[in-house]
């Protein structure tokens, strides 16, 4: 079988959200720049097997690794005098 490389994310891969660091499979892309994802149980969790797991996030949001996606945002200082 062909293995090609594709650039993260596509459809299938896995992810992490934002701040929580909670996995998650991509299952689709859609038209408005966000993510049709499944959230993948925890190793203490019971894994769903239902659709209550999927959920709507926007791109901007996923990250390749775990601790992409406990990092910090950063924020824009003010300068000194500014208002």
């Amino acid at each position: 079988m062909l293995q090609q490389p594709a650039d993260f994310p596509h459809n299938g891969s896995q992810a992490f959200l934002a701040g929580t660091a909670d996995p998650v499979t991509i299952i689709r892309r859609n038209a408005d720049g966000s993510a049709l994802v499944r959230r993948d149980p925890k190793p203490h969790q019971r894994r769903n097997r239902d659709a209550s797991g999927n959920t709507t996030v926007p791109f901007a949001d996923l990250h390749e690794t775990e601790a992409a996606a406990m990092a910090p945002a950063t924020k824009r200082r003010r300068k000194k005098g500014a208002k």
